[in-house]
C-alpha cells in the first residue's frame, strides 16, 4: 500500500497550561500525516467552466490551471480516488446517469410557517432584498454554459456525485477515510455544500484542504488582499480540517 507523507497544519486556539490563554498566543500546529493512497480521495468541488463574477472566474481559472491540474495528475498517478462534485445542476444537465434516484414523496407535513409568500431573501415586502437585475442573466448563463471545466474533465472510471449522501456512499464503498478538498468557492460551496468540507468532517472523516487550490468570493474591500479567502481557510484550519499545499501533495506522491 502506497503511503503519502503529507506535511499538514491546523490552527490551535488553545494554549499550554502555563501560557496565558490569549489570542496572541494561538498558533499553527504542524505534523506529517501518513495517508494510505488507497484510503484517500480528492474531492473537486464546483470546478466550473463559467461564473457570473468575472474577476473571480479569472482567479479560479488561473488556480485550476496552475494548481488543480497538476494536483489531479498526482492523485491519479498515486492511486488516490478523484471524485468530481460539480453541483446537482451540472450533474443533472451533463452527467444525468450519475444523479441519485428520485426520492419518493415525503410523508412529512408541508411547512406552514412562515407563510410561503413571506419566505426567501427576495421576499415581496419591506423585509426583502432589492431584486437583482442580473439574477436572470446569471441563471441563463448557468443553464447554457455551466459544466465541469475542460481543464478537469473526469476520466471514465472517476465518480461524479451530486449530493453529500452520494459522496458518503462512495467513500464508504471504497473504504476511504482521508478526504482532500480542492475547488471553489472556499467560503461558499467548499464549506457549505452537503458534499462540502464541513459535512464530511462531521461524518467523521479525516479532512485535508489544499489551501492553495481554492479561492473565495471576495468583497470590494478585501479583493486586493484576498482577505475573505484567508479567513475562510483559517476557519477551516481551526474547526474542521488540516490543510496542506499542492506542492507538498505532489512531492509526497513522488516519494511513495
Amino acid at each position: 500500500m502506497k503511503t503519502l507523507k503529507i506535511p499538514a497544519r491546523y490552527y490551535r486556539v488553545y494554549t499550554d497550561p502555563n501560557t496565558p490563554c490569549n489570542e496572541k498566543n494561538f498558533h499553527f500546529i504542524e505534523k506529517t500525516l501518513p495517508i494510505p493512497a488507497e484510503q484517500a480521495a480528492l474531492v473537486l468541488v464546483d470546478v466550473w467552466s463559467t461564473h457570473y463574477i468575472d474577476s473571480w472566474l479569472n482567479r479560479a481559472t488561473q488556480i485550476t490551471q496552475q494548481k488543480i491540474v497538476p494536483l489531479i495528475e498526482a492523485a491519479r498517478n498515486t492511486g488516490v480516488t478523484v471524485i468530481h462534485a460539480p453541483s446537482p445542476r451540472v450533474v443533472e444537465s451533463h452527467h444525468p446517469e450519475n444523479m441519485p434516484p428520485k426520492q419518493e414523496s415525503s410523508s412529512a407535513q408541508p411547512q406552514e410557517w412562515p407563510p410561503s409568500n413571506f419566505r426567501g431573501l427576495y421576499r415581496p415586502n419591506e423585509f426583502g432584498r432589492n431584486k437583482e437585475p442580473r439574477l436572470d442573466e446569471a441563471h441563463t448563463r448557468y443553464v447554457t454554459e455551466l459544466k465541469i471545466s475542460n481543464l478537469s474533465k473526469p476520466l471514465p472510471d472517476e465518480p461524479i456525485i451530486a449530493t453529500g449522501e452520494q459522496l458518503h456512499q462512495t467513500l464508504s464503498e471504497r473504504k476511504i477515510l482521508h478526504v482532500f478538498y480542492a475547488g471553489f468557492a472556499t467560503n461558499w460551496c467548499v464549506i457549505n455544500r452537503d458534499y462540502g468540507l464541513i459535512s464530511t468532517c462531521q461524518k467523521g472523516y479525516n479532512v485535508i484542504l489544499l489551501r492553495d487550490a481554492t479561492t473565495g468570493v471576495e468583497f470590494h474591500d478585501s479583493v486586493d488582499q484576498l482577505t475573505a479567502t484567508e479567513i475562510a481557510i483559517r476557519e477551516i484550519e481551526t474547526k474542521y480540517a488540516w490543510s496542506t499545499t499542492t506542492d507538498d501533495f505532489i512531492v509526497a506522491s513522488k516519494d511513495t
